[in-house]
């Protein structure tokens, strides 16, 4: 399934306004611990009831961290899912679980263009690793949960 109508379409450049202010309905890009495929007790709860819009791809590098993957900036694919988020609040949840914000956050939340399954391409948030990856372990093709699949991990 893929969402329509909802999100920003991402200007040709590849390019998406990175405005602040919460607009509702908001699309969020996650791939990792919050796909609903891998979410389980805290960010389980945290995905519970949110609209999911399917398989998606956003431009970037995808690192695993040990208990959960970092995505920075890059040329590479990372694979993940769509959420609908309807609330400030609910962002603001997010926020938390991502330790996002304060003097020295984890992860940063920035707008970026997105991919969805049908082809068709939308702005989403997305949260971006904010820390120097020093020791990480590239992920291969960009998707954690085929990543901890091969390894025997998914479902730790």
């Amino acid at each position: 399934m893929t969402i329509s109508g909802l999100g920003r379409v991402a200007e040709a450049s590849g390019g998406c306004e990175n405005v602040g202010m919460f607009e509702s309905p908001a699309l969020l890009f996650v791939y990792g611990t919050l796909r609903p495929v891998l979410a389980r007790g805290r960010s389980g709860r945290l995905i519970s009831g949110l609209r999911n819009g399917g398989t998606a791809t956003a431009k970037g590098v995808l690192y695993d961290l040990g208990s959960h993957p970092g995505m920075v900036s890059g040329d590479g694919i990372v694979q993940g899912d769509l959420l609908e988020v309807v609330t400030a609040a609910q962002l603001a949840a997010f926020d938390a679980y991502e330790a996002c914000g304060g003097p020295e956050p984890l992860y940063v939340r920035e707008r970026t263009a997105v991919v969805q399954a049908d082809g068709r391409e939308v702005c989403a948030w997305v949260y971006l690793y904010a820390r120097p990856i020093t020791t990480a372990r590239l992920i291969p093709g960009g998707d954690y949960a085929a990543d901890l699949l091969a390894r025997g991990r998914l479902g730790e």
